[in-house]
């Protein structure tokens, strides 16, 4: 139950408003997810801003893409928008999680320490978020490959719902894996040689054990 509980907790935080946005435009169509996604950014970054909690670049990214797709959505009146858009915008996340990956502090790393994950900021633990935040760019790519795939094999509606399932599960179960799994799938790619040898915490690093997530 906790893990379940911290799964929650980082999905509602990190991609809030797209939750939001697919589960209004399932129900009431395009135009109320984008006012709903827009009324729940602005009522939750004001909840942020009260509380003095950080902006994490994936909620920014996430709150942007949302923004902009359900435009995107909205304005999508040719049969080719309406079944590539889904193509397009996950091949943009994906390309925005690579972005993310480089720099001294890959984006997972810092939604983790947003979250108050205790674990030692060492080259190997920067090491596997970089690898985790390219494990989530590959989810992306994976999913708009498979959604070339369906638009091009079923009809557009069918495609469209079968995408609409597929994209929910999946996001569902890659945002447990990483609230719930991340300690055991470090140790496993440290298991598997993929992590430089460990080394000792950075200057002002916490002093507990790595647990990266």
């Amino acid at each position: 139950m906790l893990k379940l509980a911290a799964a929650a907790r980082f999905a509602a935080a990190e991609f809030g408003p797209l939750i939001v946005f697919w589960a209004l435009a399932a129900t009431l169509g395009v135009k109320p997810a984008i006012l709903g996604s827009i009324l729940f950014i602005l009522g939750d970054a004001g909840w942020r801003w009260r509380k003095g909690l950080a902006f994490t670049r994936l909620y920014l990214l996430i709150s942007g893409l949302t923004l902009v797709f359900g435009l995107i959505d909205l304005a999508a009146t040719s049969p080719f928008m309406l079944k590539y858009e889904a193509v397009v915008s996950n091949l943009a996340v994906g390309f925005a999680f690579v972005a993310g990956a480089l720099g001294e502090k890959p984006i997972l790393q810092e939604v983790a320490e947003q979250r108050g994950e205790s674990f030692n900021a060492t080259s190997e633990v920067r090491a596997f978020f970089r690898l985790f935040t390219l494990i989530w760019a590959s989810y992306f790519f994976l999913k708009a490959a498979f959604y070339f795939w369906i638009v091009w094999t079923l009809p557009m509606l069918e495609a469209m719902a079968l995408r609409s399932v597929i994209g929910s599960v999946t996001l569902g179960l890659m945002i447990a894996l990483s609230a719930t799994q991340g300690c055991r799938l470090f140790f496993l790619c440290r298991r598997l040689g993929l992590l430089p040898k460990p080394d000792e915490p950075e200057r002002g690093a916490s002093a507990s054990p790595a647990r990266p997530a």
